[in-house]
């Protein structure tokens, strides 16, 4: 098997670790180049240059954004012969969160995670997307995406998930509602003040919080979440359920399973994709059935 191995970590451990295991592929004939990244960007032209030597698995060993990096190339790949598959997905979870590696089951230890992608059958699932960018897991608008977006990085190396916890917090201090349209099915299902938003491809995100907690890989479908305007106190409430999933019963709460979902806001909104910042002020979300390839546990 031709093996890459995308790297994006400052944990020496975890890099003696993968360099373990690649010896240890290699000493079973298999074919493991390893690639760290430098800056933004490494990762999709490593990816692309794997998928045209002909690889057949690909890992994206770090966090949320070196795995959206990754996907995004896999999913839109032709290899050169154009009668091989692109390869396939493997994850060595690496990063702050994991939250989408939690979520499907992948070890957190790295080797563990290495060998249990090479002994495992690959499987289609689906995507998501928001304008022209593929996500794996949730896209979150509002609260949830300042709270993310502005976790500084030193702080989520040393403090991991409670970084995200810490800036939620001095977020919330100043939280306020944000404005937009929301249309799916050509019928506007909101169109106001909410705290909130998330589309879920996946379940998990922000370090844990089930904000889409019916997504499936395999439905063709994107969970929406929307938490309406609320007051501080009636926010407090209903956090814990945001945490567990319990709130898409709340009547504070929208919640539907759509093909597709038209965003428009009335200023630039921070919303996120695999935790990666997305700039804009409309945002056209749509499922991308089974258009991964990716090597999970059984």
């Amino acid at each position: 098997m031709d093996i890459e191995l995308i790297i994006h970590s400052f944990d020496a451990g975890a890099l003696s670790q993968l360099r373990a295991v690649a010896k240890a592929l290699r000493d079973k004939n298999h074919k493991v180049i390893g690639r760290v990244t430098f800056e933004p960007g490494d990762a999709e032209r490593f990816t692309w240059e794997a998928v045209q030597r002909g690889a057949d698995l690909v890992f994206a060993a770090g966090g949320d954004g070196t795995l959206n990096e990754v996907a995004n190339v896999l999913a839109t790949a032709t290899p050169p012969d154009g009668g091989k598959e692109p390869p396939a997905l493997g994850i060595v979870p690496l990063g702050t969160a994991n939250d989408f590696a939690n979520w499907v089951g992948i070890p957190m230890d790295p080797i563990e995670a290495v060998l249990a992608a090479v002994e495992a059958e690959p499987r289609r699932i689906d995507l998501a997307k928001v304008n022209d960018r593929y996500f794996l897991n949730v896209s979150t608008g509002g609260f949830g995406a300042a709270a993310t977006e502005q976790a500084p990085e030193r702080a989520k190396r040393t403090l991991g998930v409670l970084a995200y916890v810490i800036t939620g917090l001095k977020k919330f201090a100043a939280l306020e509602p944000c404005n937009a349209r929301f249309t799916a099915d050509g019928e506007v299902i909101h169109e106001g003040e909410f705290m909130l938003f998330a589309v879920g491809n996946g379940q998990q995100t922000g370090g844990g919080n089930l904000l889409t907690p019916n997504s499936s890989l395999h439905d063709g479908l994107l969970d929406f979440c929307l938490v309406k305007a609320l007051t501080h106190s009636e926010f407090l409430r209903l956090a814990p359920g945001l945490r567990s999933g319990a709130h898409i019963e709340s009547e504070h709460v929208l919640y539907r399973q759509v093909p597709k979902l038209l965003v428009e806001a009335t200023s630039e909104l921070s919303v996120n994709a695999d935790g990666e910042p997305i700039p804009s002020n409309c945002f056209l979300y749509e499922a991308a059935p089974k258009c991964l390839r990716i090597a999970l546990p059984s």
